[in-house]
C-alpha cells in the first residue's frame, strides 16, 4: 500500500497513539473531578494546551479544545458573529474565499440565512489575491474568514498581508484564520499574522481524529454552538478528550521539532514528482506556483478524476480528487479556479507526509506512465 492521501489525514505516530492508550487506561479521571486522578487527567489537558498553542506562539489561556476542525471553524465564524444577540440582529458584512473548507463555506451561507452579507472572493489568475480580499472590506464587515493552505491545491493563502490589510482598512473586523492545512507544516504565529481566532485539528500532523482547537485573541467572546458545562471556558462544555488531547499535544510538540526537516523531506519528494511530471505531455499541474509541497494537484487528460482514483486503488495507491468532506463531490476549489472543465474533471489531489519515500514517488510515477501508455494503445 502507498498512502498518497495525507491532506484528509494521516497515521497516527505511535508515540502518539501511546499517550492516548496510557490516558485511557492509566490517567482516566474526569479532569473536573476533584481527587487525584482528576488531577493528574488535568494535567494531562494543561501539559496539551501549552503544546498546542506553543505551535502558533499562542497564549495557552487562550487556546480551547474542541471535537475537531468543522467545529472548531463552525465556532469561530458563527460563535463570534452570534454571541452578541444586540449586535447580531443588525447583521454585517462577513468576506472569506471561494475555496475554503467546506465547514467555513456553509457557516457563512448559514450567516445568510440569519441576516448577514456574505461575500466570497473567487481566485484571480490561479490563486486568492489579498488586495481583492481587502477591497471586500467595508464599513459593514464583522468578520474575514481566510484560510493558510488550501487542502486541495497546497496555496498558501497571503494571510500575514490580508490580515494587516483588513486591520488597517477597518480595525473592528475580526480576523480568522482556518490553519488546518498548515498548522505545524508552515511557520505560523502570531507575532507575524495579526489573527483573532485562529483553528486547527490533530489529524492533519499524525495526531488522532476528533480532535481539534481554536484559538481565540483576548478581548474576543465568541459564544458556544453548544450548551451544557463550564468545560473549555464555557465556550465548548462537555468533558474533554483527555486521550485525544494528550495525543494532540504530543503531536504537536512532535510537528514543532520536526517542522524543517519534515518540510525538507517533502520538499525533495514533491520536486521529484514535478520534474517527472512535467514530461509528461498528457499531465498537467493545477497547484499554483509557491504552493507547499505537501500537496500537489494535477490533471491526466486521458482520465477523468474517479478513473484515477479508481486505478490507482485497484494497485493499492490511495489518493483522492479533492476534500475526503467532499464525498467524492466535483471540487468546488478547482472550479473556483476557473480551470477549463476537462482538466478539471481529470484533477487529483497527491497528499504528502512525511511518511512516505521517494520510492513510494517512482512507483507512482511509473504506474502513471504505464497506464497512459495503455491508454493511447486504445486509440
Amino acid at each position: 500500500m502507498i498512502y498518497l492521501d495525507n491532506s484528509a489525514t494521516t497515521q497516527v505516530d505511535e508515540d502518539v497513539a501511546r499517550a492516548a492508550f496510557e490516558a485511557m487506561t492509566v490517567n482516566y479521571g474526569n479532569p473536573s473531578s476533584p481527587y487525584m486522578l482528576g488531577r493528574d487527567a488535568l494535567t494531562l489537558l494543561t501539559q496539551a494546551r501549552h503544546q498546542v498553542a506553543q505551535v502558533i506562539g499562542a497564549p495557552t489561556r487562550r487556546l480551547f479544545f474542541t471535537s475537531g476542525g468543522t467545529e472548531a471553524n463552525n465556532l469561530a465564524v458563527r460563535g463570534s458573529l452570534l454571541a452578541d444577540r444586540d449586535q447580531a440582529r443588525k447583521g454585517g458584512r462577513v468576506v472569506t474565499t471561494a475555496i475554503e473548507h467546506s465547514s467555513v463555506l456553509a457557516s457563512c451561507r448559514s450567516l445568510e440565512e440569519e441576516g448577514f452579507e456574505a461575500v466570497f472572493v473567487s481566485p484571480r489568475g490561479g490563486r486568492i489575491r489579498a488586495e481583492d480580499v481587502i477591497a471586500a472590506v467595508d464599513e459593514r464587515t464583522r468578520l474575514v474568514s481566510v484560510m493558510a493552505v488550501n487542502n486541495e491545491t497546497g496555496e498558501r493563502l497571503p494571510v500575514e498581508e490580508i490580515a494587516r490589510g483588513v486591520k488597517e482598512k477597518n480595525p473592528s473586523v475580526l480576523v480568522h484564520c482556518d490553519c488546518v492545512q498548515g498548522y505545524g507544516k508552515i511557520p505560523f504565529t502570531l507575532n507575524c499574522i495579526p489573527a483573532d481566532l485562529v483553528t486547527m485539528t490533530a489529524h492533519k500532523i499524525h495526531g488522532p481524529k476528533g480532535c481539534g482547537a481554536i484559538y481565540v485573541r483576548e478581548g474576543v467572546k465568541p459564544g458556544p454552538i453548544c450548551f451544557g458545562g463550564s468545560q473549555e471556558s464555557a465556550l465548548r462544555p462537555g468533558t474533554e478528550n483527555v486521550p485525544g488531547i494528550a495525543a494532540f499535544g504530543l503531536a504537536a510538540g512532535n510537528a514543532l521539532k520536526d517542522i524543517r526537516k519534515n518540510w525538507l523531506h517533502v520538499e525533495m519528494l514533491n520536486r521529484y514528482l514535478r520534474e517527472e511530471l512535467e514530461q509528461q505531455p498528457e499531465v498537467v499541474i493545477n497547484s499554483p506556483e509557491g504552493a507547499v509541497p505537501y500537496v500537489l494537484n494535477l490533471s491526466v487528460l486521458p482520465f477523468t478524476t474517479e478513473q484515477m482514483v479508481h486505478e490507482m486503488r485497484m494497485r493499492g495507491i490511495y489518493l483522492s480528487g479533492s476534500s475526503a468532506c467532499e464525498k467524492g463531490a466535483k471540487s468546488h476549489v478547482i472550479r473556483a479556479m476557473g480551470i477549463e472543465a476537462s482538466r478539471a474533471d481529470s484533477a487529483i489531489r497527491i497528499g504528502l507526509g512525511k511518511k512516505n519515500t521517494l520510492q513510494e514517488m517512482k512507483v507512482l510515477i511509473e504506474t502513471l506512465k504505464e497506464m497512459i501508455r495503455r491508454e493511447k494503445s486504445y486509440e
